[in-house]
């Protein structure tokens, strides 16, 4: 008697096999032409509750942003310093924002904050940048931060960098994330799920679909994007723009009791960034006009970055297009100094003087 034969699941082990050796194969010539994959370590950087911003860093963690070690110090700062409570004639900068401030896939050294700190070491006074960003954080929640630890720091200058995702309403009600939605909650269901992100065809792929989708099937995120870009409007966006100007108004309100110099940094949507062509700048005009009528003062960085991209196109992560590369960075950190050394606003450099022989 003969045994009983399964044609269908030899067809699917040979399928397999085919698929397999195609995708490696993929994988290899990708290798020649695309960039590498996204290799994340575990565990990524840790949120906690926060009843006042909805969460915030957890203190004193050593984790990592996708490959590069995220350190924070007591106060929840990605800083592996702690901040002295008495100044001693330190000139501090607080640099607040969301993920493209903390320097979400890049060292703590190649952020912004870190790169303007080193550009301003040679001045008459000892120089502290402290890098007070919170990834996926909105304006008011960055000027909170500024209103709960500004006491503490101590700054002389606080830059708050706007991006045009913080054009979402604020929330009526603050309510902190609950514990399923915490960092380490998080990172242990998509662990294994990252590890797709190694592969170049993957991405690619997923790229492609995304582009694919949203021009068929437009999500709420991409179709606002795209209206913000345009200089289109809705209820929501115009509720998102009027929500905006109350934190930047409040952001300019605090420099009295602060004593602190407040900076607005406009930084631009990549499309801006990547267009050969002279791109629409209504969300600049929109949010300038805010910060003109309460005497704020801004700076663009649109120009400075065009300018370098338009030298090398590197200013971003690969597959990621949002964030900031560590050259990205340099160019934010090299604008920061050129403006604030334009309106001397930082210490001047010291003067090395020659001793004659």
């Amino acid at each position: 008697m003969q045994p009983r034969r399964h044609p269908a699941l030899w067809v699917g082990i040979i399928l397999l096999i085919e698929v397999t050796v195609l995708f490696i194969a993929a994988e290899i010539v990708a290798g020649f032409f695309l960039p590498p994959g996204l290799r994340f370590i575990h565990p990524q950087m840790v949120m906690e509750p926060d009843s006042r911003r909805a969460y915030f860093h957890r203190p004193n963690q050593k984790a990592f942003t996708i490959d590069k070690p995220f350190v924070t110090n007591s106060m929840g700062f990605r800083d592996e310093r702690e901040v002295p409570v008495q100044k001693d004639g330190e000139f501090r900068i607080l640099a607040l924002g969301d993920s493209l401030t903390v320097g979400l896939g890049v060292s703590a050294e190649d952020t912004y904050a870190s790169q303007l700190e080193k550009l301003l070491e040679q001045r008459n006074a000892p120089i502290r940048v402290i890098n007070g960003g919170v990834g996926c954080y909105g304006t008011w929640q960055e000027v909170d931060v500024l209103k709960e630890k500004g006491s503490v720091v101590k700054p002389d200058i606080v830059t708050l960098a706007f991006y045009w995702n913080d054009l979402y309403t604020r929330p009526a009600k603050v309510e902190p994330i609950p514990s399923d939605q915490s960092g380490e909650q998080q990172d242990a269901s998509l662990k294994y799920l990252r590890i797709f992100k190694r592969s170049r065809v993957l991405l690619f792929l997923r790229e492609r679909w995304a582009s694919l989708s949203n021009m068929m099937w437009p999500t709420f995120e991409w179709t606002h994007r795209d209206m913000i870009f345009k200089g289109l409007t809705s209820p929501y966006l115009e509720q998102a723009y009027s929500d905006v100007g109350k934190s930047i108004e409040e952001f300019k309100s605090l420099q009295d009791d602060g004593g602190f110099m407040p900076v607005l940094v406009i930084v631009p949507m990549p499309m801006q960034v990547q267009q050969p062509d002279a791109p629409p700048t209504h969300m600049q005009q929109r949010i300038e006009a805010v910060a003109k009528k309460v005497g704020l003062r801004t700076l663009d960085l649109l120009p400075a970055m065009r300018r370098a991209y338009a030298e090398k196109p590197d200013l971003y992560i690969p597959w990621d297009h949002e964030h900031f590369s560590p050259r990205g960075h340099k160019v934010v950190a090299e604008a920061l100094e050129r403006y604030l050394e334009a309106e001397h606003l930082v210490p001047p450099p010291k003067i090395t003087q020659e001793i004659a022989h």
